[in-house]
């Protein structure tokens, strides 16, 4: 949605997380990525405490360095949609008027980016986006804090697409991959198949559902399993990957295994990146959207026209 040319400092990932803001620096991305910073800063409003959170940037040596913004679970909306047969420079602006009628606030103040779906999607009979809308006053909000706790806004995404920073890489093979990322106030379920993105979709689940709500999760990931066979017109998925971390015996994980005929695993973070932080399963619960954010490369960065 808002991008800049890449630095060479590094790139410091922002989440807010619904009790809290989540930071984390990947440095070398282009190279050998390496996570040398990763912290939670706890507060209810980190919007209106920039003087709290810029002090803890200054202190991991942050200062300065270009951000990526994750929007917050609930700021923005993901609509798939037809692709408009328009060049992809006026892509944008011709999903503006093709999603008027599907969002909740006034298309005119809205910024409008997308994802391309691949050509195989829904077995070929129309080309597919999923076209991404944010309030521009939101999107300006969370760049200008930005600035004041003492980062460079570069990029904003969300963590649906963030997420694929970690995760395109294990979707090597055209069996499917699916992961089920549960958030502070809200999950998604990310389907994958050669490395790239088939299906997306948000649950209500999140990190502090009562267990007994981890039947209706495992109901709605079976939904989504279903769609992706049935009309996105691709293989069976085969595997599920839980992040963040989850213990093996947590009463979610035993509800998947029980219902769901995939290969179940959490991922662990340590087993996918290079890190000179200790990331011990609390820290991972509360900054892995942020890792992943932080992970996106040089080559994903482009020049604000």
């Amino acid at each position: 949605m808002f991008r800049k040319k890449s630095a060479t400092k590094g790139l410091t990932s922002v989440v807010l997380t619904g009790d809290g803001v989540s930071l984390a620096h990947i440095k070398n991305a282009a190279l050998q990525p390496e996570l040398d910073a990763c912290f939670h800063i706890p507060t209810a409003n980190p919007l209106k405490e920039p003087k709290k959170i810029g002090d803890a940037v200054s202190e991991q040596g942050l200062a300065g360095s270009q951000a990526v913004i994750v929007l917050p679970e609930g700021s923005y909306q993901v609509l798939l949609v037809e692709k408009p047969d328009v060049p992809n420079e006026e892509l944008a602006e011709a999903l503006r008027w093709r999603i008027k009628d599907m969002v909740s606030f006034d298309i005119e103040t809205a910024v409008i980016d997308f994802v391309e779906l691949p050509d195989d999607a829904y077995r070929g009979r129309s080309s597919m986006v999923y076209a991404v809308v944010a309030q521009q006053d939101n999107v300006d909000e969370l760049t200008d804090w930005c600035e004041e706790i003492g980062l460079e806004p570069a990029i904003v995404d969300v963590p649906e697409f963030a997420l694929l920073n970690l995760t395109e890489d294990l979707a090597d093979s055209e069996a499917g991959l699916a992961i089920f990322y549960i958030g502070g106030t809200a999950s998604s379920i990310n389907l994958l198949s050669d490395q790239a993105l088939y299906f997306t979709r948000n649950l209500a689940y999140h990190r502090n559902s009562p267990p007994e709500n981890a039947s209706g999760a495992v109901l709605e990931l079976q939904r989504s399993l279903d769609y992706y066979e049935s009309q996105v017109g691709k293989p069976p998925c085969v595997r599920l990957a839980v992040m963040p971390l989850q213990e093996d015996d947590a009463p979610l994980m035993n509800e998947l295994r029980y219902n769901l005929a995939l290969d179940i695993h959490s991922l662990n973070l340590d087993n996918l990146i290079e890190s000179s932080v200790e990331l011990t399963p609390e820290l991972q619960s509360k900054t892995t959207l942020a890792i992943a954010a932080a992970l996106r490369s040089d080559s994903q960065r482009q020049e604000v026209k």
